[in-house]
């Protein structure tokens, strides 16, 4: 029988059904996403300054407005199948080694990224409302919803079409990264070394917060942590880094 994450036994999808579901899925994600985040530039853009500042939190707060959006989709889509976000594993106990692995993973990857994409661009302990405001806003919605979605739904999907754990890293991860391509473009031209590292860093975290979902025996709570925390601190500085075009090059 599938692997199940409540007890109950469920009917086993088709595996190319699974796989079209969270490719179109995915790709829901990232037009739903792209185009509140753009709509809401171009609608409220002339009402701000043009400042990178002004520009990265239109695009934060359009970004998460799409990712509600699709959280409510996926809340729908559950409960057409009798589900619940719980069976995801919200709110589910996880073991010791589960928080372990996911503070360890969002360590090092925060200080990957200090260290280096934004070596000299993240000014920690600047207290001001753009700060405030746009680190609890991406690390709220983002830290949660896309922790729902490319962690518990995908993966999810492709365990009860049979899929192995070892596909279930694998296809979260690069879905993940492939989601976060757009950071290439919210500069308003294409930047392929914006995107090439946004698709490999990205991808990188999927797959380590894979095996930290899998760690923790499917419990969304240490990766929803690690997730918020790691967005609390670095994402602002992230999308500004982006848009003044000085990510990849210090001070």
């Amino acid at each position: 029988m599938p692997e199940t994450h409540s007890g109950s036994v469920v009917s086993q999808p088709s595996r190319s059904g699974s796989v079209v579901a969270i490719v179109v899925g995915t790709l829901l994600f990232v037009l739903i996403v792209g185009l509140t985040s753009t709509g809401l530039r171009v609608l409220l853009q002339s009402h701000f300054s043009a400042t990178p500042r002004a520009r990265a939190t239109l695009a934060i707060t359009g970004s998460a407005l799409g990712e509600i959006i699709l959280l409510f989709l996926l809340v729908y889509f559950l409960h057409g199948k009798g589900r619940s976000l719980r069976y995801l594993g919200l709110w589910r106990a996880s073991p010791l080694r589960g928080w372990i692995v996911a503070a360890v993973v969002t360590a090092l990857y925060l200080a990957a990224t200090l260290m280096g994409a934004l070596r000299g661009h993240a000014v920690l302990a600047e207290f001001s409302i753009f700060h405030i405001y746009n680190s609890l806003t991406a690390g709220i919605t983002a830290g949660f919803i896309e922790e729902f979605f490319f962690r518990g739904w995908i993966m999810a999907e492709l365990s009860e079409s049979g899929f192995g754990k070892s596909v279930q890293v694998l296809l979260s991860g690069i879905l993940f990264g492939f989601a976060h391509i757009g950071w290439g473009l919210l500069g308003g031209r294409v930047q392929g070394v914006a995107i090439a590292g946004a698709f490999v860093s990205t991808s990188v975290l999927g797959l380590l917060y894979a095996i930290t979902y899998l760690a923790s025996r499917r419990s969304l709570m240490p990766v929803v942590a690690g997730h918020v925390i790691m967005d609390v601190l670095i994402e602002p500085w992230l999308i500004l880094a982006t848009l003044s075009g000085t990510i990849m090059r210090p001070h």
